[in-house]
């Protein structure tokens, strides 16, 4: 049994906890308290872990009624790592942290990956430190603040401060640095609403909080994976058939990630203001790579680590329920209302086809994956259209004055498909008008044009043919009422049209539209030509060629569509230019 200890606060590190029981305690050495803990004088005790806590579990328990696991999930940093480690490695990881077996101060990562750079010294938050120290009359040190890559409280939304107690362990030779003696008196430094990558900052803070709150989140590494191939379809950074745009990802990471965040985080590697760091979440996974490079990549593509978890193992290629319905005479059209979707795979292997069931009767197919979120507004085929969408087409089939362009309207199918439906409900199939509405003012003969108008709208309509033909001149107005009188009249009295005669035109007045005189202007050209100094490019021993000519003498637009109406410029160009011509 160990004598009193002291009640761990919230977030406490296990190495702030056995530093605040040394100091009540007042051990004379470091091996005497290693022994009376983990039984062993030799073992490590480090800012992230502690080794051998079954056997300092067993010893605390008639004081505390603390297991082994409680310890590992609330005192140390296993929970943030473990999601990101194959599940063998997470529990060989909690079995070395509970038996002791290996004097390891690092989860199990490749080195050559762990590329970021791991705090030297404990940190602390000055705003943290000062309410514990109001409210405890003592401070102490948090997990949060030990992870590698949080640099700021998001609770008080200041910076982290770094102190002068070490974070590696020195074995037999350590000595545990009490908070309360360590952390000084100083004034917090606020997080600038400007900082770049605030909000980057916060939520890296918000989903590594979240992950030390999950005592048995693991997860395989395929499923990882998967999951970040779905988020990169649905950003738009990966093709459905998994090839990754690395240009479009490299921009989004820089443009999202400030520069100096990754320089502050990635050690001496590179591999973070590279980007080689994150595309190496995309790999197939093989190793264990650091939650900076997973927290990171998540915001990168628009999620938090909660969401992210809570994703199912294998993302569908439909995306995720509940769907719209596209049954277009229901009232809840475009609305997601499915739930039922049941996937299959076409014969040959290739891509999966799901089938969607609304209540209301209507299934339709989607051939998948879908190319992006509105995907799920379009299908590949109806497989039924069910009751509610049957009697209503039956009510309108029904209707005689109803064309069958207003028919494929209302229930959205072509009107070459029409008969085909009514076929299949076994309805009478008849010649039916085709035209926008069925109105009686409208009805159409055999071939498809309008009948006659009444006496009525013809007499009207000639009278003001001959009103406005005698009209000189016209106003806008008036020439957009004498432009749809004729259309009009040409199609439904077209024989009283071509009789009648036609409106005078205006007179056009002298000068007003007068033809170009080409001689005249053909001597302008060739007066420019000659009196235009030559370009040094065009000089000395280049070759000079006649469209340089036309383009130094700025009427391009005269001489070049119009050569041939001008022979005396034609003429001045062939001369400049054979006189120019460089010696051998």
């Amino acid at each position: 049994m160990i004598a009193p200890w002291p009640v761990p606060y919230s977030d406490e590190t296990l190495y702030s906890w056995i530093a605040r029981y040394r100091t009540r305690m007042r051990h004379p050495s470091i091996q005497s308290l290693m022994e009376d803990l983990f039984g062993s004088p030799s073992t490590a005790v480090s800012t992230d872990y502690g080794y051998g806590i079954e056997h300092f579990a067993a010893k605390l328990k008639p004081c505390l009624a603390l297991s082994q696991v409680d310890l590992v999930n609330n005192h140390t940093l296993f929970p943030i790592y473990a999601p990101f480690l194959q599940p063998q490695q997470a529990r060989n990881l909690l079995k070395v942290i509970e038996k002791g077996l290996a004097k390891c101060r690092r989860p199990p990562l490749n080195p050559r990956r762990d590329s970021v750079t791991v705090p030297e010294f404990l940190r602390f938050c000055p705003e943290c430190a000062m309410e514990e120290r109001t409210m405890y009359g003592e401070c102490y040190w948090h997990r949060l603040h030990q992870v590698p890559g949080i640099e700021v409280c998001a609770r008080h939304e200041v910076w982290l401060e770094s102190t002068s107690a070490p974070t590696r362990s020195l074995g037999a030779w350590h000595t545990f640095s009490l908070a309360q003696d360590t952390v000084p008196t100083a004034e917090s430094r606020s997080l600038s609403a400007h900082e770049p990558g605030r909000s980057l900052l916060l939520q890296l803070v918000h989903d590594a909080e979240w992950l030390l709150q999950q005592p048995s989140l693991s997860v395989d590494h395929s499923a990882l994976w998967k999951r970040y191939r779905f988020l990169l379809r649905e950003q738009g950074l990966s093709s459905y058939r998994g090839k990754v745009s690395i240009g479009k990802l490299l921009a989004r990471i820089h443009q999202t990630i400030p520069m100096a965040m990754l320089s502050r985080n990635e050690g001496t590697s590179g591999r973070l203001t590279s980007g080689r760091g994150l595309l190496s979440l995309l790999r197939k996974p093989r190793g264990g790579l650091p939650p900076l490079y997973h927290l990171l990549m998540i915001q990168l593509l628009g999620t938090t680590a909660e969401d992210f978890f809570h994703m199912p193992p294998e993302p569908e290629a439909f995306g995720i329920g509940p769907w719209p319905c596209l049954n277009p005479i229901a009232p809840h059209y475009r609305t997601p209302v499915v739930t039922k979707c049941s996937i299959d795979v076409q014969k040959d292997g290739a891509r999966p086809v799901a089938t969607f069931s609304c209540d209301c009767g209507f299934q339709y197919v989607r051939v998948g994956p879908d190319w992006g979120p509105l995907a799920q507004y379009s299908y590949t085929r109806v497989a039924q259209y069910g009751a509610l969408w049957d009697g209503k087409f039956k009510r309108l089939w029904s209707t005689a004055e109803l064309t069958l362009q207003f028919i494929s309207q209302e229930v959205g199918i072509a009107e070459k498909n029409l008969s085909l439906h009514a076929a299949r409900l076994k309805l009478p199939v008849w010649r039916r008008e085709h035209g926008r509405a069925a109105t009686p003012g409208r009805k159409r003969t055999w071939r498809g044009r309008p009948e006659r108008p009444a006496g009525a709208s013809l007499a009207l309509a000639r009278e003001s043919w001959i009103t406005l033909c005698h009209l000189t001149p016209l106003s806008g107005s008036e020439l957009r009422e004498e432009r749809r009188l004729y259309h009009w009249l040409f199609r439904h009295d077209h024989a009283w049209l071509i009789a009648q005669p036609r409106r005078p035109r205006i007179p056009r007045l002298a000068g007003s539209h007068t033809r170009v005189d080409w001689i005249e202007r053909d001597q302008f050209l060739v007066h420019v030509l000659e009196r235009q100094p030559l370009l040094p490019a065009l000089s000395g021993h280049h070759r000079i060629s006649i469209n340089k000519l036309i383009r130094q003498s700025g009427y391009r637009h005269l001489i070049q569509p119009n050569l041939h109406r001008l022979p005396a410029t034609r003429a001045t160009l062939n001369r400049i230019v054979t006189s120019h011509m460089p010696e051998d």
